[in-house]
């Protein structure tokens, strides 16, 4: 995964050593210094990235400037020498302008000879987070870097945790800890000396709103072809090539070009919760049969994972409420056996119209005349379906009075709703999906759960340039009549089997509301106890109970997902604002 990590200010080379300890599980047990008088910036590069794109981490001097970057490149701007040398030169000229010309799954910080430069790629593939302590400005691939240093507080964000149980994660630039700020992806942030950064949006993909007018079938041949060149740009030249198959639409085409490019070559992986529980295994057999692969499925169990489930979410740092990251990390331990990278299908839904806009869009078109102010974004809140209506309910009174629902919530969604750019509700939607959704969740999750494991995640369908060119096609390919992922269909119509194309996506469905009436009631009861509970003050013990016994009044379909979000801060408070051991 590579470690990057530092501060601005004077040298401090132990400090620099605590932290790199800390993130040593990133790297690859090299660490490197880089200090000069005005930052410090220690790096640990780990081989697996060598051979992707055009070039990966590493750090480059050009007299008193000098560029660290972890993660990988697939396009830079033009010049001669090595890719972070005209990387540097570039921005040395000519500024922020320079990472309209950087594509690829990367952070990176940059020293200019005056001011400090934290950069984070465009889609969100890799993760930065910066915070302030003692005059100096720290910054980490990791939450758990910056909580390393000597002194630096650790305090929960309540805000924070009415944010994680809305949407299962923390909306940028905040995290679950007070002082401890996350990057937004397609930014960069400038710091100089110890006031606060500036931090600028340099990744604008709505500026290019379709306006397309073009045939619809050069449209779609435009599209096959960047998806081509995407999934180029990420294959293991030589060598076995890993793919996550679930059997839906987007694994399904990422396994299939892969297939094209690398025929003979390409190992796919499908994951199963036992045959009483709903399954896509049928699906991806077809896929693999179809393109040639050769195919694995593999099952998980809760005994598999219990015994490592503190260890997943001292990995993930910032909690995030999705059961499918269990999943993620699983089999990713069992793939890293053969493969340094794998492929997989991430992006297909943010990007490209999947069905859970379905909700928003009847609201849009249907929900009648009389609407009050922050209507969209109330609606959107509850459409999400985890536990927004749940947070009056679970917090105790005391937590609850931290919270203010327009500030914390709507307000995090009502920039996306009330801009000009994108025009069209749908590609609003869309810039939702993405920004928050898929940078905060999707790609910090799978690029943590599958680096656990040592191994890169791929996803070409989360490329910068195909976030891009998402918005240059028109809402009616994307989108229509119900029908999801329009021009994904047409452009692969001709390389997936029937079934995959025209069937309803249903996605990997983690069995937790049957988990937890069974093999993880004991568990969660145990975690979840009143005693517990009532210690750290946060959730009204009655609430969870019910929850736990299956005895509220809403369906049984939520209280699975809702005990797991409750589950994973759990564990998450316990380990990083207690320090107890993984």
């Amino acid at each position: 995964m590579s470690a990057l990590f530092g501060f601005n200010g004077s040298p401090d080379r132990q400090q620099l050593e605590v932290m790199g300890r800390t993130l040593a599980h990133r790297g690859g047990g090299q660490p490197r210094w880089e200090e000069h008088p005005k930052i410090s910036v220690g790096y640990d590069h780990a081989t697996q990235t060598e051979g992707l794109g055009i070039g990966h981490g590493g750090v480059y001097h050009q007299g008193d400037a000098f560029v660290a970057a972890a993660g990988y490149f697939t396009a830079l701007p033009p010049g001669e020498g090595p890719p972070l040398a005209r990387l540097l030169a570039h921005y040395l000229q000519h500024g922020s302008r320079t990472l309209l010309q950087v594509q690829g799954d990367f952070v990176m910080v940059l020293f200019d000879g005056r001011a400090m430069h934290l950069v984070r790629d465009p889609a969100g593939g890799r993760s930065l987070y910066y915070g302030h302590h003692a005059g100096r400005w720290f910054f980490a691939v990791e939450p758990k870097g910056i909580l390393a240093v000597p002194g630096f507080p650790r305090r929960l964000r309540t805000a924070s945790l009415a944010q994680y149980l809305a949407f299962s994660f923390v909306p940028p630039p905040h995290t679950m800890l007070e002082g401890v700020l996350a990057l937004p992806a397609g930014h960069v942030a400038t710091f100089a000396g110890d006031s606060s950064p500036q931090v600028v949006r340099y990744f604008r993909p709505e500026l290019q709103e379709a306006t397309d007018q073009r045939d619809e079938q050069e449209i779609v041949a435009d599209f096959r072809s960047a998806i081509s060149q995407a999934v180029s740009q990420r294959l293991n030249p030589t060598g076995p090539v890993g793919v996550f198959l679930s059997g839906g639409l987007d694994s399904s085409l990422v396994a299939a070009e892969a297939a094209r490019q690398a025929p003979g070559r390409v190992r796919t992986y499908a994951l199963h919760f036992g045959p009483r529980y709903p399954n896509e295994l049928s699906f991806a057999r077809e896929v693999a049969d179809r393109a040639g692969t050769s195919h694995h499925e593999v099952l998980l169990r809760p005994r598999d994972f219990l015994p490592r489930l503190r260890e997943m979410i001292w990995q993930l740092d910032d909690p995030i409420g999705d059961p499918i990251t269990m999943p993620n990390y699983e089999l990713s331990r069992l793939v890293a056996r053969e493969h340094r990278v794998v492929l997989n299908g991430e992006g297909g839904d943010p990007c490209f119209g999947g069905p859970k806009n379905l909700p928003m869009l009847l609201q849009h078109w249907y929900g009648g005349i009389e609407r009050h102010k922050r209507f969209r974004e109330q609606a959107y809140l509850a459409s999400y379906r985890r536990a927004y209506e749940e947070i009056l309910r679970l917090l105790t009174p005391e937590a609850a009075h931290e919270i203010d629902f327009e500030r914390d919530l709507e307000q995090v969604l009502s920039p996306f709703f009330r801009t000009d750019q994108p025009r069209h509700f749908l590609n609003k939607l869309m810039a939702i999906n993405i920004r928050l959704k898929g940078a905060q969740l999707i790609l910090p999750k799978v690029e943590r759960m599958t680096g656990a494991a040592g191994l890169v995640p791929l996803a070409p369908l989360f490329a910068g340039q195909i976030v891009q060119l998402s918005m240059q096609i028109p809402p009616r390919l994307k989108l229509n009549r119900g029908v999801e992922k329009v021009i994904l269909k047409r452009a692969y119509a001709d390389a997936l089997p029937p079934s995959v194309i025209d069937r309803p996506k249903s996605g990997m469905r983690v069995p937790v509301n049957f988990w937890f009436r069974g093999e993880l009631r004991r568990y969660a009861r145990k975690v979840l106890s009143r005693r517990a509970l009532d210690q750290a003050g946060l959730f009204q013990h009655q609430r969870v109970r019910q929850l736990l016994d299956y005895s509220t009044e809403e369906g049984p379909g939520r209280y699975g997902l809702r005990l797991w979000m409750l589950l994973t801060f759990e564990l998450w408070r316990r380990i990083v604002l207690e320090r107890e051991s993984i």
